[in-house]
């Protein structure tokens, strides 16, 4: 039983690439969701579109760079804690600035208490996003191949 594992280790840094963009939406979608004044656009109250269409988008993008459909899934998979400990760590931003006082041991519960609804959704949007992006590779890739081969 022979692993090689440079290659296991390559797979692993590919995967975490990939979620990285899904997990910086997700980061910066639950952080929005409880300060929409803090963040961009800057509104009263946060936008259930405007999260949503990052929340798409980034996971879409992510799906893309995936080169396979397995490593596009595990990505988004994967990009939920990443993301859920981006929010925390932003979370942190106005608890140094004076807006709130709260203990630091508290922030994780209080991000996730209050961001439920988009830690919940990023889930499906995330692994219907990452086979939206396979499928948008796999066609811009089958597109360019006879134009590449005819010249």
């Amino acid at each position: 039983m022979n692993i090689d594992w440079s290659a296991q280790f390559r797979r692993v840094l590919r995967i975490l690439r990939t979620s990285i963009v899904p997990a910086l939406a997700l980061g910066y979608t639950a952080f929005y969701s409880i300060y929409p004044s803090a963040t961009f656009p800057v509104s009263s109250d946060a936008s259930f579109g405007w999260i949503l269409l990052v929340l798409l988008t980034a996971s879409v993008v992510g799906g893309m760079q995936a080169e396979y459909l397995q490593e596009a899934l595990v990505a988004a998979v994967a990009a939920l804690p990443l993301g859920f400990a981006l929010a925390v760590l932003l979370a942190f931003t106005p608890g140094f600035a004076g807006l709130y006082l709260l203990e630091p041991s508290a922030v994780p519960f209080f991000i996730a208490h209050f961001a439920v609804l988009v830690l919940v959704l990023s889930f499906p949007v995330n692994l219907l996003g990452a086979v939206i992006g396979q499928l948008i590779r796999d066609r811009v890739r089958t597109s360019r191949l006879p134009n590449r081969l005819s010249r």
